[in-house]
């Protein structure tokens, strides 16, 4: 008999707690103080920051780009106007010389 109650208190107390952790772990759910949600929240920040940093890096990357890219780009369409002006020029004579021909 003595058996029989020990078996009987043990299985009370172990269907309490295993009520209690249920009714705790169904109440705490979502929140960011769970283990679990914590983790996957402090993931996703760490995510956003390596994100925000990439971005960044990106933007200054193209902004050198293009820094570099118009200090090519200006001198060479500057020599390009003037030589366009210069066969401008050059059409402009030999129309006046076909003229008083």
């Amino acid at each position: 008999m003595g058996l029989i109650t020990a078996l009987i208190g043990a299985a009370g107390l172990l269907a309490g707690g295993l009520v209690t952790w249920l009714s705790t772990r169904r109440t705490s759910s979502g929140k960011i103080g769970t283990s679990e949600a914590a983790v996957l929240w402090e993931q996703a920040q760490v995510m956003r920051a390596e994100l925000v940093a990439q971005r960044d890096k990106a933007m200054e990357q193209r902004d050198r780009l293009i820094d570099a890219q118009a200090a090519q780009i200006i001198p060479a369409l500057a020599a390009v106007t003037e030589s366009l002006q210069q066969i401008t020029g050059s059409l402009a004579r030999l129309e006046q010389r076909d003229e008083r021909s």
